[in-house]
């Protein structure tokens, strides 16, 4: 049994311990906690009936006791970077909460030390990477089921936030306490799974829409449009005001389109010639190519089983060298695509990617101090 410390015993960290007390996780158990606040670690100790769990209120006293072999960090988000770096060079194998950090250079040293460990096991909790929708989407992508990418469109606004939510803690919706708004929360699953499907967009343009009808001070509704270094076009819009809200993914290429609605429906076009041979032999102005139709239905998906799945598959890859669902590198990437968002609504341009990391430092601490 592999022995798990968790750091930061939070909101989303004890819907991890619920998990490992109800039996969800396998292979191992949670053997530390760490945290500051030592009467709600006792509280939780009491609750979850994890009566050989050890408690530590100095995190790298936990690194060093002996007492854990994997770490799951979820503290704040700008204490990740430095968090993991301290698990890693000690040889513990690290599972962080998203983001992966905020800060590029912080980012950039936690890649450095993911590098320089190869036989340390590090990875991010994107639990939508556990989604079987995703995977059957990537799949598809990789047998070349649409071609040569020309267009991708995801609509998320079924993220919806009322007030009550940003005022649970007096962190949320400010950019001291995480860094940024939706982006950077809500929708940098979706992001995470955009960058894993089709790679970083060449440049982009960016518009973010702060505190819509909300009062915060970070943006809680974003369009993004990018460009493909292929020349395929993209666009991302998200909102967290609207209610109920549509949740649809479109890859459109020269053999057909995958349509994926609400993470869990998913239709596969495949068109019967390739698009770009079509368009030059057709002689029909408005001739259409005839097209096959695929389903693929994944029924209710809920967010506890891809949460727990992510977590067992790390502990799987830890013990039968199962691949890991999202890597460091992974998660790295997807937040140069929320710097470079970010930076573009900020400085009003599009940007070509990677963004420049101290412009986007600059920018972002204008906007913690103010």
């Amino acid at each position: 049994m592999f022995r798990v410390g968790i750091a930061g015993i939070g909101f989303i960290a004890e819907e991890y311990i619920k998990f490992f007390s109800q039996g969800k996780i396998k292979g191992a158990v949670i053997s530390a906690l760490s945290s500051r606040n030592v009467s709600h670690m006792e509280d939780i100790k009491a609750a979850y009936d994890l009566k050989d769990t050890e408690l530590f209120t100095d995190y790298e006293a936990m690194l060093d006791s002996g007492k854990i072999d994997m770490v799951m960090i979820c503290t704040p988000h700008f204490q990740h970077p430095d968090m993991a770096i301290r698990s890693i060079e000690r040889g513990i194998h690290t599972l962080v909460e998203k983001p992966i950090g905020v800060f590029p250079d912080e980012i950039t040293s936690l890649m450095n030390c993911v590098n320089s460990h190869p036989d340390t096991l590090s990875g991010v909790l994107y639990c939508r990477r556990a989604n079987p929708a995703f995977a059957k989407m990537k799949q598809l992508l990789n047998e070349g089921a649409v071609g040569n990418l020309k267009r991708v469109t995801w609509i998320v606004t079924d993220m919806y936030r009322p007030q009550a939510y940003f005022d649970t803690a007096p962190w949320r919706g400010t950019f001291r306490g995480e860094g940024g708004g939706m982006m950077m929360t809500q929708v940098s699953h979706q992001l995470n799974i955009l960058t894993w499907l089709c790679g970083l967009p060449a440049a982009l343009q960016a518009f973010c829409y702060v505190g819509q009808e909300r009062r915060i001070e970070v943006e809680n509704e974003i369009t993004i449009m990018m460009e493909y270094p292929n020349g395929a076009a993209g666009q991302f819009i998200a909102s967290s005001r609207e209610c109920p809200g549509s949740n649809r993914l479109e890859l459109s290429g020269s053999k057909g389109q995958i349509i994926l609605e609400n993470e869990n429906l998913l239709t596969l076009r495949s068109l019967q010639t390739d698009e770009s041979h079509f368009a030059k032999t057709c002689e029909e102005p408005f001739g259409r190519i005839p097209y096959t139709e695929q389903q693929f239905s994944f029924g209710t998906i809920e967010n506890t089983a891809i949460q727990t799945d992510i977590i067992n598959n790390f502990i799987s890859a830890l013990s039968e060298n199962t691949p890991i669902l999202c890597s460091v590198q992974d998660a790295v990437d997807t937040q140069s695509l929320i710097q470079g968002a970010y930076l573009s609504a900020w400085e009003q341009k599009k940007l070509k990617l990677p963004a420049d990391p101290a412009a986007f430092t600059e920018e972002l601490k204008k906007r913690m101090d103010s």
